[in-house]
């Protein structure tokens, strides 16, 4: 209900895409391209985006996540914490990032697991597991986007959510050059749009909120939401026989 309109929030509408995936490689190899297992050896008890940002984003993750108490949910490339609202805690939350010690900390999560999902973005779940997966302020620094939206779509339940929020702060080394060309919130919209629709078409509908708080832009940071829904059923070829995934 906070969402507002905005030029972000409409940047996926009439949009023309084109029939190929429009990155290269080397759109997608940051200027450090070393592990990420180095890069965030050591724990970062920060916040990457303004409190009112973050308060921003609580709310709307309390507008997704399932009731309390039940559901499951995958927080990818997560830390301290999840962003979801304090109060609330799920049947199952997985928080899955680089450094243990951020995420042993994370009061949201149920159990969590170190993967560096650059190298490996194979998901260590089962199909069909996740009411919904979430990626708070780290989408920008995926280099294996298709890979990793294509695991995501296997371990969503069908007509499950993955949001993919993020504002314009970064580690600007480690974010993929794709990011920066140019730096802007539509442009960012399409580019995480392009990682939904060229991954896999388990992915039925995706949008786009703008939850920035109020103010000019240029006097506070903003906050978008990119979200993918998976497919209730998965798509038919045209000889009616059921397509296998990818």
């Amino acid at each position: 209900p906070h969402a507002c309109p905005s030029v972000a929030a409409s940047a996926l509408e009439s949009h023309t895409w084109p029939i190929e995936f429009p990155y290269s490689r080397a759109d997608l190899t940051p200027e450090w391209a070393g592990a990420d297992s180095t890069f965030y050896l050591l724990p970062k008890f920060v916040h990457h985006a303004g409190d009112e940002c973050r308060a921003c984003l609580r709310d709307f993750y309390a507008c997704v996540l399932p009731p309390a108490g039940t559901g499951a949910v995958l927080d990818l490339c997560s830390s301290w914490t999840s962003h979801y609202p304090e109060d609330w805690r799920g049947d199952r939350v997985v928080a899955l990032g680089l450094n243990p010690l951020e995420l042993f900390a994370n009061p949201s999560k149920t159990e969590w697991r170190v993967q560096d999902l650059n190298s490996n973005p194979t998901l260590p779940y089962a199909d069909d597991t996740f009411d919904l997966i979430t990626n708070s302020l780290s989408v920008d620094y995926m280099t294996s986007p298709l890979e990793l939206f294509r695991e995501m779509a296997r371990v969503t339940k069908p007509g499950g959510l993955a949001c993919c929020a993020f504002t314009n702060r970064c580690f600007p080394s480690k974010v993929v050059p794709a990011w920066f060309r140019p730096f802007s919130e539509p442009a960012h919209v399409r580019l995480v749009g392009a990682y939904f629709k060229y991954s896999t078409d388990e992915w039925d509908e995706v949008g786009v909120v703008d939850v920035s708080p109020p103010g000019f832009v240029g006097q506070r940071d903003p906050m978008i939401v990119v979200i993918g829904r998976k497919r209730l059923q998965r798509p038919v070829a045209a000889s009616g026989r059921r397509v296998l995934p990818p």
